[in-house]
């Protein structure tokens, strides 16, 4: 029996050696040593390994895009464009495809070859580029940017990246951007201040409010869900009351307002409620909330606020 088993662990030990990724076991030396290089920018320094590498595995797109990319950096266009088009040659995957060819724009835009680098962008683009930071803050592009044809690809960049900013019902909720003193509703009195965000690109409106009759502050979360095709809220406060609604759902923009309503518990009963968010023009917005403890026959106001926006 031990010999068997012996015999077994053996079989499954050259196994497992047999199943060795080829990919650690088959790094050429040229390939380490320049993707080394590579990795600490030292362009001058990889090339001559790219170079023989090439000659080895002449179809591999990454080191073709790799070896392309330093005569980029060394300033060898023509070069680096050879070799880009010899990686997209060699069907790149569809991460670094995108990748190939808005270098090929980068440097006809460095070559103020305005034509070409749109047309490679385009490509890009149409490949599922979406590195809209490069776009806008890469050297490359910097001539470009002045150019008519830049707003068309970073517009298209931008809302690809940041589709809520795109999406008309995600934009709903605008009026109540900005920074904003806060009134009660016929006083004179501010009570507290209020700076509204648009956050996570546009997909969330986010409100901070600070209170000035106490040590109060909260934070509340408003987004619109297209499963729902409404918009929702969440209130956090420091407060802490668990009791107090932080759930306000089916929100809708009409009638010139956007109209929340909720439901919850308290001491006195079940009630349903509503939050409107008035917009009066462009300076100025009023938040009502109210609730009925007899399923809407009659109302408690709850608060009746003015923001006006500060100048």
């Amino acid at each position: 029996m031990k010999n068997i088993l012996v015999a077994f662990i053996l079989f499954f030990s050259c196994s497992l050696m047999a199943q060795t990724p080829t990919s650690i076991t088959s790094i050429l030396p040229e390939q380490h040593m320049a993707d080394s290089l590579f990795s600490l920018g030292q362009w001058e320094q990889a090339l001559p390994y790219y170079k023989k590498l090439m000659k080895q595995i002449p179809r591999s797109s990454l080191e073709w895009n790799r070896m392309g990319y330093c005569f980029h950096n060394l300033g060898y266009y023509a070069e680096a464009i050879n070799c880009y088009q010899q990686s997209i040659a060699n069907n790149p995957s569809a991460v670094l495809k995108p990748i190939v060819q808005s270098r090929v724009a980068r440097i006809y835009a460095l070559q103020k070859k305005y034509t070409k680098a749109a047309e490679w962008l385009d490509s890009a683009i149409t490949s599922g580029y979406l590195n809209l930071n490069e776009l806008e803050s890469n050297p490359d592009f910097a001539s470009l940017r002045s150019e008519p044809v830049y707003k068309k690809f970073h517009d298209t960049l931008y809302f690809r990246v940041y589709p809520c900013m795109a999406d008309t019902n995600s934009r709903k909720f605008d009026f109540w951007v900005g920074e904003w003193d806060v009134y009660p509703n016929g006083a004179n009195a501010i009570v507290g201040h209020s700076k509204i965000d648009i956050a996570c690109g546009g997909c969330m409106i986010l409100e901070n409010w600070t209170s000035l009759t106490n040590a109060y502050n909260g934070k509340s979360f408003n987004f619109y869900s297209p499963e729902t095709g409404k918009w929702e809220q969440y209130w956090i406060g420091s407060e802490g009351n668990p009791q107090r609604p932080n759930h306000f759902i089916n929100g809708e923009y009409r009638d010139s307002a956007m109209r929340f309503v909720f439901s919850g518990k308290d001491q006195k009963g079940d009630f349903i409620g509503q939050f409107i968010f008035y917009n009066l023009g462009p300076g100025k917005v009023r938040q009502f909330n109210e609730q009925s403890y007899d399923n809407g026959k009659s109302w408690t106001t709850n608060y009746d606020l003015i923001y006006v926006r500060k100048k």
